[in-house]
């Protein structure tokens, strides 16, 4: 059997099964011998609900997107692209979240552009506490920080700033956890050709790529490398004990568990998620893998970066030149699932814009799968446990 099937045939098998149904119904005389019915799958998925920590969904899709997590065990989705308040979109994904009873709830996001004033502490004491009342989860800092904030001498803002140390402080008094994306797959700090593994997903998006000058910045300046970022990180990290901090994509260096591995031994405070980055994982030895999952079985988090455009448009861990259409979302979660649950060789991994390989099972166990896919969220956040049974 294609080791690809899954849920699309659990489906199909659906659509068969009934319209045998309606035959039979509709017959005078069913045949002497009815039609074989159609193979069971070879694996199902774990009947196990899930949270999603790693998503970017706008209100104007709150509706259609919790329905289709639903389709695929995820009761819970946070969405980190919820805004900051006072007119950055908070609280229009606060609001959202209850038209669909927290199915999807928000971190918040700070602006630092204005690192450099004299009243940024304030600015962000003040943003934070609004975020927290607001019911924000947790605060999320994207790659911007590191490679995107330009300061007023032409340098980029590091990750590691000192300014910046109120706001990790801070979040930790107030028991907000932090989920930071830097910097970026490794290939994308290196030369944009052919032979980068990576070359079509940056043929589809140029400005994706980080080696070089910087387009658009002072003259001479270029792009830090990712080991430079990556560095300031760790001392970000290290700096702030009683704050928890998620490492976006799993730990911000999925193409070096080992690299992972010893930051989760060093730093008690850090988690990573698994968003986008089931190819990367799955090429490495699937025993190494799950043992880095059994050492530290409630720090991993599982997360997709499934991402919705305003209009709708859809980037499943990332997407070419085009969207994602809506008949791939059953084989980005299909190929995800069948990572963490099955022990299968080869197989196809769920973005393959984003290389061409395939990647082998972990087979983690149900103990594990439970934590993986949603305890260690509800620990995390504090969030309502999906496995409680339903208030009567």
């Amino acid at each position: 059997m294609d080791k690809r099937l899954g849920l699309g045939l659990g489906l199909a098998a659906a659509v068969v099964s009934l319209g045998s149904a309606l035959f039979y119904a509709r017959s005078n005389s069913p045949p002497v011998d009815p039609p074989t019915p159609p193979p069971e799958p070879a694996w199902h998925f774990a009947d196990i609900p899930r949270i999603d920590v790693h998503t970017h969904i706008p209100p104007s899709q709150y509706r259609w997107a919790a329905a289709t997590f639903a389709r695929f065990g995820v009761r819970i989705a946070l969405n980190a692209s919820g805004g900051h308040p006072s007119g950055g979109g908070l609280e229009e994904t606060i609001a959202a979240s209850e038209t669909v009873d927290g199915a999807i709830l928000s971190y918040c996001s700070l602006d630092f552009t204005e690192v450099e004033s004299p009243d940024f502490a304030a600015y962000a004491v003040r943003t934070l506490d609004d975020c927290r009342a607001q019911g924000a989860v947790g605060l999320k800092i994207s790659k911007a920080l590191g490679l995107g904030y330009m300061l007023s001498d032409g340098t980029l803002l590091p990750v590691d700033d000192p300014r910046l140390d109120i706001v990790f402080e801070h979040a930790g008094e107030l028991g907000m956890p932090i989920l930071i994306h830097s910097g970026d797959p490794q290939a994308f700090f290196t030369p944009s050709t052919p032979d980068n593994e990576r070359y079509a997903e940056l043929s589809a998006h140029p400005g994706w790529s980080f080696y070089g000058p910087i387009p658009e910045g002072p003259e001479g300046a270029v792009w830090p490398t990712w080991q430079e970022v990556f560095d300031q990180f760790e001392r970000r990290v290290a700096r702030h004990p009683n704050t928890r901090i998620l490492g976006a994509h799993f730990g911000n260096a999925p193409e070096d568990p080992e690299r992972v591995t010893r930051m989760l031994e060093r730093y008690p405070n850090l988690y990573v998620e698994t968003g986008a980055r089931v190819p990367e994982m799955g090429r490495f030895d699937p025993d190494r893998m799950r043992e880095i999952f059994e050492r530290f079985p409630t720090r991993i988090l599982f997360g997709t970066d499934f991402q919705v455009g305003r209009r709708g448009t859809l980037a499943l861990g990332s997407a070419g030149a085009e969207p994602d259409t809506e008949d791939r979302i059953p084989f980005f979660y299909e190929q995800q699932f069948r990572y963490f649950e099955t022990d299968e060789e080869d197989f196809a991994h769920p973005t393959p814009i984003q290389g061409n390989w395939t990647i082998d099972g972990i087979a983690l166990p149900r103990e594990l799968l439970e934590r993986f896919y949603f305890r260690n969220a509800v620990d995390l956040f504090g969030l309502p446990d999906p496995s409680a049974p339903a208030a009567p």
